[in-house]
């Protein structure tokens, strides 16, 4: 008998998840039940939806396991969440039942490391000063133009987008430091990079820092004024992670004096305020988060995951309870 899978997500959403050719896939692994609404179904619809579904499939904005759907979808052995994190779905209402939830991060880290790498080139490169120096009177070629192989990198957080830039600036050939507590030195050394048990130190070292920790009580404001001062002139930060592990107010004292120019995709809160310097400093770019949004790579991973599953394998990012306080 065919395996049951339900996907919640709407046409116009699941169409930027998943390719044609993903979606044929799927269909070819059991018996697809699929959303053909253009808008979200409610909770109540939901549990009706995935009654005798084994496999539930759903994304931003869809329903997801809770007390009221577990209790009405007592068949379900897998769910999969074509997005980020799943923190969310955890709690007493999955004691004592035998699912596995999935999450799609790893598909998410690789497009936000692609992202950090182009944001990693264009600003030590000096592109955008250089532009818009352009723009104005023709203010001739930066002086504090670098590229990535005669570059210092500095990475905290060897979480999965932390991991991905990390393999990907290996044929760049920049020295990379990382800043992570939960790495020893022999994984740093398997990742090709060198440890630093300090993030001020991390910070005082390279000509570009980039930020990949998860929101925890822990990392909350882990950079503030004496890691932004501590950075060198002509410093390119980047945020793609959480608004609130920095110190917002610190950095933008930095970057009124010109030190240092900014990637942020992320801000605390989000959206930044209408005021924000953020907003209109020069050397700062603010983009809206996205870095990690919708794209086909998610539905691949996703597919790839049901099929693991319906093999007696274990998808590619199963998350546990016990995994949570360290993921995003």
């Amino acid at each position: 008998m065919a395996t049951k899978i339900g996907v919640l997500i709407p046409v116009p959403q699941r169409d930027s998840l998943f390719t044609p050719e993903d979606q044929i896939r799927l269909a070819s692994l059991g018996e697809v039940h699929w959303n053909e609404s253009a808008v979200q179904i409610s909770i109540n619809e939901a549990c009706e939806f995935l009654a005798d579904c084994e496999i539930g499939v759903g994304s931003w904005g869809t329903a997801s396991p809770n007390a009221q759907l577990m209790n009405a979808c007592p068949n379900l052995r897998l769910w999969e969440h074509v997005a980020g994190t799943v923190k969310r779905m955890f709690g007493p209402h999955l004691d004592g039942r035998d699912i596995t939830i999935a999450t799609c991060a790893p598909a998410i880290a690789e497009n936000v490391a692609e992202m950090v790498i182009g944001e990693l080139i264009i600003g030590l490169k000096r592109v955008l000063e250089n532009a818009a120096s352009n723009r104005c009177d023709g203010g001739g070629k930066p002086t504090n133009s670098r590229t990535l192989g005669n570059s210092t990198i500095g990475v905290i957080g060897a979480s999965s987008v932390g991991r991905h830039l990390m393999r990907m600036l290996r044929p760049f050939g920049a020295n990379v430091l990382l800043y992570d507590p939960f790495v020893t030195p022999a994984d740093a050394a398997l990742l090709g990079v060198q440890l630093r048990g300090n993030v001020t130190e991390l910070c005082a070292e390279c000509h570009a820092v980039t930020l990949h920790t998860p929101a925890l009580p822990e990392t909350e404001h882990m950079l503030g004024s004496n890691e932004f001062q501590a950075m060198q002139d002509d410093t390119v930060f980047i945020n793609t992670s959480r608004g609130n592990c920095i110190d917002e107010n610190a950095l933008i004292v930095e970057l009124e004096k010109g030190r240092l120019f900014a990637f942020l995709d992320v801000t605390d809160p989000e959206p930044a305020a209408p005021d924000s310097p953020l907003r209109w400093l020069p050397n700062v770019v603010y983009t809206l988060h996205i870095a990690g949004g919708p794209d086909a790579k998610l539905g691949r991973q996703a597919v790839d995951d049901i099929a693991a599953f319906l093999r007696g394998e274990e998808p590619l990012m199963a998350v546990r309870a016990d995994m949570l306080a360290r993921l995003a």
